[in-house]
């Protein structure tokens, strides 16, 4: 079985969480500034609207995946303020320091994770 965090530990994740969440704050405020994109059907030829449509599609693909990605990261930093972060949602052990480095906001431990 795994220790449960060390405070310093604790902190290095803390400060990685706060770092990824303003980054994805930023991805996600970009995105909705940018807004959809709007074609002239005149000027543009049809190999140039089929690009842009591809690359709308990206984008909300991008947006998609970062507001998922901050729903997680906000899960996380919730679960440090009330003391639950860093131990298995399943078999609530403590989550091993080196899984948590890679997957700050992993809400499993190694062997319990789907």
């Amino acid at each position: 079985m795994q220790r449960p965090l060390t405070p310093a530990q604790l902190a290095e994740l803390q400060e990685i969480l706060q770092d990824e969440k303003t980054r994805l704050e930023r991805t996600i405020r970009r995105a909705r500034e940018d807004g959809p994109i709007e074609l002239d059907q005149q000027a543009v030829g049809r190999l140039s609207r089929i690009d842009a449509l591809m690359n709308e599609g990206l984008a909300q693909g991008s947006l998609s995946r970062a507001k998922e990605e901050i729903g997680l990261v906000n899960s996380a930093l919730d679960r440090m303020e009330n003391g639950s972060y860093g131990f298995c949602q399943s078999c609530k052990d403590p989550i091993d320091p080196n899984r948590l480095m890679a997957l700050p906001e992993t809400l499993h431990c190694s062997g319990c994770r789907t």
